[in-house]
């Protein structure tokens, strides 16, 4: 079955996809022999002979997802030319397809997810699917309300204007206080330069959540994997471009309170199943519900038309 070049590669865990599309691009992958520097290109890795820098397309690994606490003072990279700690360091013996989907900071910590899932990575990442981020942000002072609407509105940075974004004041104590930050956008330091640009500082930053996902008590520089249902939660909401949404689930508002050691959220409880006036619950969707029985007195026949049609009652000869 054909596919395209630029997915297989990604699929195959050669790369990301955006670093499979860079290497196409140099000329370094080649068909039957011929260089092919167009990642959209349709080939059969079946009927095909795929080199990617003159070595065989490798087979497809078993799929890996995993969410990593990360810790501040690592890296999100592979290597570093300052021989910094990355968070690959931390994972015992990590394939070389692993990879580390979008960036955190230096200096910033919490969820990191990594897989060697080149398609899913791509479809986490890219600005049409608005996969939503969620953050704790310790900043200097205490913001004013007119500056979070300004950062809710949406504010004009150096690279382009922010999308509209949640903002709330979480708490905020003598000389800082912490802002929950929701945005559907994963541009470089974006957030930093958000709260600078309404005339603050970061003094600490954390991502308590990524498409949903949270960390779930995890320690700082522990990984563990997704369950199938959050696995299937990334899934569908990067199934179609623009799907996703801000929303403050359950498990955020935990996280949230679990961060700052406030008192755990209780669920809501499930609003009651409607019942008709016998006990039983509506019928499905395209049912007429039950009519309500009349309460009200019967109407009276005197002046009406019986089946004699006589006006009165019938008298007795």
């Amino acid at each position: 079955m054909s596919d395209h070049l630029v997915k297989l590669l990604a699929e195959r865990g050669v790369a990301s996809r955006r670093a499979s599309e860079r290497m196409i691009r140099e000329g370094q992958v080649s068909i039957d022999g011929h260089v092919v520097r167009e990642p959209g290109t349709l080939v059969d890795p079946h009927e095909a002979r795929v080199l990617v820098d003159g070595k065989p397309l490798p087979p497809k690994p078993n799929p890996i997802y995993r969410v990593l606490n990360k810790p501040k003072g690592t890296i999100t990279s592979r290597n570093d030319p300052h021989d910094r700690k990355t968070v690959f360091d931390l994972l015992d013996d990590p394939p070389t397809s692993l990879g580390a989907v979008g960036r955190l900071d230096f200096q910033t910590e919490g969820v990191l997810l990594l897989t060697n899932d080149g398609e899913l990575a791509y479809r986490l990442t890219h600005p049409s699917y608005g996969v939503t981020k969620t953050y704790l942000v310790k900043v200097s002072g205490t913001p004013e309300p007119r500056k979070i609407v300004q950062l809710q509105r949406g504010i004009k940075l150096d690279d382009g204007p922010t999308r509209p974004a949640t903002v709330d004041l979480v708490e905020s104590a003598g000389p800082s206080s912490w802002l929950l930050i929701q945005i559907q956008e994963g541009r470089n330091r974006i957030v930093r330069r958000m709260i600078e640009h309404v005339g603050h500082k970061v003094l600490k930053l954390k991502r308590i959540g990524f498409g949903g996902i949270t960390l779930r008590n995890l320690e700082p520089g522990h990984s563990r994997a997704l369950t199938a249902g959050e696995l299937g939660r990334l899934r569908r909401i990067v199934r179609t471009p623009g799907k996703a949404k801000l929303e403050m689930t359950f498990d955020l508002r935990r996280a949230v309170a679990e961060a700052l050691r406030q008192p755990l959220p209780k669920r809501e409880e499930s609003a009651p199943s409607k019942l008709d006036e016998n006990g039983q619950p509506y019928r499905k969707k395209g049912w007429a519900r039950p009519k309500a029985k009349k309460t009200g007195k019967p109407r009276s026949r005197v002046g009406s038309r019986g089946r004699n049609g006589g006006g009165g009652p019938k008298k007795r000869r």
